[in-house]
């Protein structure tokens, strides 16, 4: 695959996992899927098998972004596991103890590192996970100039600086998670509706359009294309989050930026970083 390209293979609380390509280099973000059937199938789907992959790196422990089917895959293809460093005894505690054999494990702290042609910095989110949520700015040298994706699919806020991330990204995945009324309408247990909505929960619509105009007008070019990640099956829907994002940019002058919504039970296109010819 020429080209700096992601393609989200699943995207919600019922699985996460998100395919890199960039010049020979392979690189899954999260595997949440609950069987090694379905991680193989999704895979499959976007063309790829398990031997093509370089590295599975975790976002965080929650089990649908790293499941014990995905570990289980990771060993018997010798694929690499890249979590952070704060997250490794919870991960042997929590993970590796369900999976029937362990793969080959490193760690991460704040400083970059690379997985082939692809540097991955990764940066804290605030999230309600066991240790550390990592967001991941992904970036490549291409064309003579720095290529940039960023991404952070779960979060509870977009505050303490973390807009900074995110400028000058070529393209932008984000979590977009739910609409306030939906979520505030709906038959959950209202402990669970307040974990949400709250600062260590998840970004709604608004949240997330209002993220992107803080770091659009900070940047000196605009994205390619920016992806919703993790919308609720309950509590949101495509169309309503695509249109609430698009509102928001258009109010501020970027609705020409498209804007996409990745498939909870399903492939979503390759989004492209760069332009496939350029080198």
């Amino acid at each position: 695959m020429s080209g700096f390209c992601v393609k989200p293979l699943r995207s919600g609380s019922s699985g996460n996992l998100t395919l890199v390509e960039h010049a020979g280099t392979t690189l899954l973000v999260d595997a949440g899927l609950p069987s090694q059937r379905g991680l193989a199938s999704a895979l499959s789907e976007a063309g790829v098998a398990w031997d093509d992959i370089d590295a599975l790196l975790v976002s965080h422990l929650h089990t649908d972004h790293i499941h014990p089917s995905a570990v289980a895959c990771c060993a018997r293809h010798q694929v690499p596991i890249l979590l952070h460093e704060k997250n490794l005894r919870a991960f042997s505690r929590r993970v590796l103890s369900r999976s029937p054999q362990p793969g080959p494990l490193r760690t991460f702290g704040a400083e970059p590192f690379s997985v082939g042609s692809i540097e991955v910095r990764p940066f804290a989110v605030p999230h309600d996970a066991e240790g550390v949520t990592s967001g991941f700015l992904l970036s490549a040298r291409a064309g003579g100039r720095d290529v940039r994706v960023a991404m952070a699919t779960d979060l509870g806020s977009g505050g303490n600086g973390l807009y900074e991330r995110f400028i000058d990204s070529d393209l932008i995945l984000i979590e977009s998670n739910y609409d306030p009324g939906m979520l505030q309408r709906s038959h959950r247990h209202p402990f669970d509706r307040a974990r949400v909505d709250s600062d260590v929960g998840h970004l709604s619509n608004e949240q997330a359009g209002k993220f992107l105009v803080r770091v659009l007008q900070e940047s000196r070019k605009l994205p390619r294309a920016v992806v919703l990640c993790h919308l609720s099956a309950d509590h949101n829907s495509p169309v309503v989050a695509v249109g609430e994002v698009r509102r928001i940019l258009s109010r501020y002058g970027f609705g020409e930026i498209p804007v996409h919504a990745a498939r909870r039970d399903g492939p979503s296109p390759r989004f492209f970083a760069m332009e496939a010819g350029e080198r």
